[in-house]
């Protein structure tokens, strides 16, 4: 009788050890587990294409730069809705995920991930200047 106890103990806990297993691969790869690693997106900004958006030259804005306005004192001077200035660089980050998404190296999950924080990274971007 023991034998029997200790045979169907053995057997129960195998066959739960593999359930176990089997479910947390099954559970891996329903929610997209990668093993790549981590994106990290970076943009370089085209500062001539910014200057041309506020309605300055290339050199007001480096020299606005050197007083230490920021980007969005420099929009607010031109006339320039802190709304049109953040909406300008939201089109720009747009078209660059969308490229990066085209090229393959950014998921979906990336891609909301990165719209998610924009609007914070943005809002620094436009506001930071370290000549203040």
């Amino acid at each position: 009788m023991k034998s029997v106890f200790k045979g169907l103990l053995i057997f129960f806990t195998l066959a739960l050890f593999f359930s176990l297993v089997v479910h947390a691969e099954k559970n891996e790869q329903e929610h997209g587990e990668r093993d790549e690693g981590t994106l990290v997106y970076h943009v370089k900004y085209d500062y001539d294409a910014i200057s041309n958006f506020l309605g300055i030259s290339l050199d007001d804005y480096e020299e606005y730069w050197k007083k230490g306005l920021s980007i969005s004192d420099m929009a607010k001077k031109q006339g320039i809705s802190r709304h049109d200035l953040v909406g300008y660089f939201y089109g720009f980050h747009y078209k660059e995920m969308q490229k990066w998404r085209a090229k393959g190296p950014m998921t979906e999950k990336d891609y909301f991930d990165l719209v998610f924080r924009l609007s914070d990274e943005i809002d620094k971007f436009i506001d930071r200047n370290p000549n203040r």
